[in-house]
């Protein structure tokens, strides 16, 4: 069961959300627009078990004031199973907070409506380093280009490219 609040013409609320639910055959609680109080009502209501949003909307549920007494954030956590985060990046001490408010984890990911729209994942049978981007999906290359255009070594900071079958012509 997945709570669906992120926009449907973006192709992380389309393709990651969406398709992704219909392809596994999931149910969708779908809101309008994202509010904190509506998607912890949503995920009360329908025993979500998949949360995908942005930075933003974690930060907007863990500061929702009075939160505990509006809602039975047991329950929600006795249901959600995984949290997935993408369209920026998700500060670590956020992650944390959320990950052990409702003891599930998250797993962060990096993408391009031009790579269909992921690129890299944190795997679930993977080591997680969270603050990260992941690993390359299946059939993707990743590398960090300087301006030259050449390759860099691990640790410095670059250009993020990517080759594979899922980046636009």
């Amino acid at each position: 069961v997945q709570l669906i609040a992120l926009p449907l013409f973006h192709t992380f609320g389309q393709t990651v959300q969406m398709n992704a639910t219909i392809l596994c055959g999931g149910s969708m609680v779908l809101l309008v627009r994202f509010d904190p109080d509506a998607a912890l009502q949503a995920m009360q209501d329908h025993a979500v078990t998949i949360f995908c949003g942005v930075p933003t909307m974690y930060i907007g549920i863990l500061n929702l004031p009075g939160a505990e007494d509006r809602h039975d954030l047991g329950r929600i956590a006795r249901h959600l199973r995984l949290g997935v985060s993408g369209g920026a990046a998700m500060p670590v001490a956020v992650l944390r907070q959320f990950e052990e408010k409702f003891g599930v984890i998250i797993l962060e990911g990096f993408g391009l409506s031009e790579t269909s729209p992921v690129a890299t994942f944190n795997h679930m049978e993977c080591e997680r380093l969270p603050g990260s981007i992941g690993q390359p999906i299946i059939g993707v290359e990743v590398a960090i280009m300087d301006e030259a255009d050449q390759q860099l070594p691990a640790g410095k900071d670059g250009e993020i490219v990517v080759r594979g079958h899922n980046v636009m012509k």
